[in-house]
């Protein structure tokens, strides 16, 4: 049987990235992580997912980036997956004069636009280590780097 000729739009190469994971050593369990590459078309971006399993702050200081970004938080129980089954909290702010504190409980999509500032992100309850909260950072650009304010 010949490959289709779709096939380029499939990535079958997730893996667990340990340059991913030693960004936070917190995070005991693997780490999934991409990045993109021409096979997948013209467009950047990464995306890794982060079992957390204990509480933790994960980022401490308000930073932004050049690039769009969407953090996603979800619960491990796979039979009710908007439980976030913990709390986590994240700071949002246009400038440094206007940061906002959200804290999530359910299951919820954060969408970050370039230059907007986030964190710290603290994840400071999580129900059961064995359902962790499904982090996941999915952001637009192959390589992660903090704007300096």
């Amino acid at each position: 049987m010949s490959e289709s000729k779709l096939e380029k739009y499939i990535r079958r190469d997730m893996k667990v990235s340990e340059e991913i994971q030693q960004r936070h050593l917190e995070v005991k369990s693997p780490v999934l992580g991409l990045v993109s590459d021409q096979s997948l078309g013209s467009k950047d971006f990464a995306l890794s997912w982060w079992p957390i399993s204990e509480p933790f702050e994960m980022i401490s200081e308000p930073h932004a980036h050049d690039f769009d970004q969407f953090l996603i938080f979800v619960g491990g129980d796979m039979r009710n997956m908007t439980d976030l089954g913990g709390e986590v909290e994240l700071t949002l702010g246009e400038n440094d004069n206007e940061l906002e504190k959200f804290v999530f409980t359910t299951a919820t999509t954060v969408y970050v636009p370039a230059g907007l500032l986030h964190n710290p992100l603290n994840f400071k309850k999580v129900n059961d280590p064995n359902k962790p909260i499904l982090f996941q950072d999915f952001f637009f650009s192959r390589e992660y780097k903090r704007k300096e304010k």
